[in-house]
């Protein structure tokens, strides 16, 4: 789980989001991460489900899988 303590641990996830088409407002994805990131570190479940959704380096698990439908530059 991309656990952030502070603001500067979740930039990459952030500067992630500023490529992403739903990086304008936060998407489920951002707003889950970012609601109950704190919450989860002691729960093995909610660690686990955040987990596939961010990882500890910040990037978002869904932009990479669907690159070509999230990412505001993407070629086809």
């Amino acid at each position: 789980m991309a656990y952030f303590p502070n603001g500067c641990s979740g930039d990459s996830f952030d500067n992630q989001c500023t490529l992403c088409k739903y990086g304008h407002e936060p998407c489920p994805i951002a707003a889950v991460q970012l609601e109950y990131n704190y919450d989860a570190v002691n729960n093995k479940v909610a660690t686990d489900i955040l987990n596939s959704l961010v990882k500890n380096n910040g990037e978002c698990t869904m932009f990479k899988i669907f690159k070509k439908d999230f990412y505001l530059g993407y070629k086809q």
